[in-house]
């Protein structure tokens, strides 16, 4: 445990407050080891992406852009063909970032900050068609299986009409038979009793 950094001391590192570090753990969704007791500890590694994220956030980022630059934790690496340029050996960053004064800051030129717009926006572009793609899937699902509900209700609904129908003509024809069948019986018994009579 002798490379391994409490909060306090990682805080002290990275020049923050401790639960500045929780946060960032929390939202960022940071791989944070813990000892048996449940504690934090962090490594030179932890301690360098938070130094890190520290200057994104000195740099206007929010944290929902930051997330979008942090891939399971890291931060997301661009390949040159996606860069566009030839990737400096120093970072070698999705985007430029380093430790900087507030003097250079306010220096960024032009194309630094069009370049760095221009790759949150694809990000965001691209989380978001994720997101939407979702979002559609889950509407055409519930949308289908609200339609094959209705049908088979429809078909329900037929099947029972077409079902009553039927029995009402069974009884339609039963009522007939059972009419039919009283009529001969008494012209049977009126010519028995006639037969009877003349007899």
């Amino acid at each position: 445990m002798n490379n391994y950094l409490l909060i306090s001391d990682a805080a002290k590192e990275v020049a923050v407050e401790s639960h500045v570090l929780r946060y960032w753990e929390d939202e960022l969704h940071l791989p944070i080891k813990r000892n048996e007791l449940g504690h934090r500890y962090y490594t030179e590694e932890d301690v360098a992406r938070f130094k890190k994220i520290k200057g994104m956030k000195e740099r206007g980022l929010q944290l929902k852009a930051i997330k979008m630059i942090l891939k399971d934790g890291r931060l997301d690496v661009l390949s040159d063909k996606e860069n566009g340029e030839k990737k400096n050996d120093r970072t070698g960053l999705s985007i430029d970032i380093v430790e900087r004064s507030p003097e250079t800051i306010s220096e960024e030129s032009r194309e630094e900050k069009s370049k760095r717009l221009q790759w949150l926006l694809q990000q965001l572009i691209r989380e978001t068609l994720k997101e939407n793609n979702g979002e559609l899937c889950r509407e055409i699902k519930e949308s289908v299986v609200k339609e094959l509900d209705y049908q088979f209700r429809m078909q329900e609904e037929r099947e029972e009409k077409r079902d009553k129908r039927i029995e009402e003509r069974d009884e339609e024809y039963y009522k007939k038979m059972d009419e039919l069948l009283r009529k001969k019986r008494n012209r049977f018994l009126k010519l028995n009793k006639k037969k009877k009579g003349t007899s």
